[in-house]
């Protein structure tokens, strides 16, 4: 008997904080029920989680794109494309390497992904994830001055 069991590749990328204030399990949860949606519930789920920042923290990711390489994953689910890398012309690249294996990319925030819109799509997301990555920095720098307040406020009784 063949096995008709897909394998969905779950990738997230997460820094130590986002962790903690967004909860993982809720991108994953997300994921789950994409994948299912998409394939049934005849299917296999493979985690990859890659946590911090910096070329050193592209473990997970790393293996995720062997594994697509040698065919072991019919798809990938990540939380949004920019996710997958920092640089949007890495992440691109890497995009294009998902498709030339052909596996499905999935963003639960961009759908799914095909060639024929990558280019067109991927600048307009590039010129966005701009965006968001100042207001990110700006809610980073807010609430670390939060914290340095809050902690002089303690410290004065």
């Amino acid at each position: 008997m063949k096995n008709n069991r897909k394998v969905i590749g779950l990738y997230n990328r997460v820094s130590i904080e986002q962790k903690v204030q967004l909860g993982l399990g809720i991108h994953q949860k997300k994921a789950i029920q994409i994948a299912k949606e998409l394939f049934g519930d005849f299917i296999d789920i493979k985690f990859y989680v890659d946590q911090g920042m910096g070329p050193n923290c592209n473990t997970e990711r790393n293996q995720m794109l062997k594994d697509v390489k040698q065919g072991k994953l019919d798809a990938v689910i990540t939380y949004c494309v920019s996710r997958i890398s920092n640089k949007y012309s890495h992440a691109l690249k890497i995009i294009n390497e998902i498709h030339c294996s052909k596996v499905r990319l999935i963003s639960i925030i961009e759908g799914e992904y095909n060639p024929l819109q990558l280019s067109r799509e991927f600048e307009i997301l590039e010129l966005l994830a701009q965006f968001e990555h100042v207001d990110h920095a700006k809610g980073t720098r807010k609430g670390v001055a939060l914290k340095k307040q809050k902690e002089g406020v303690k410290n004065e009784y």
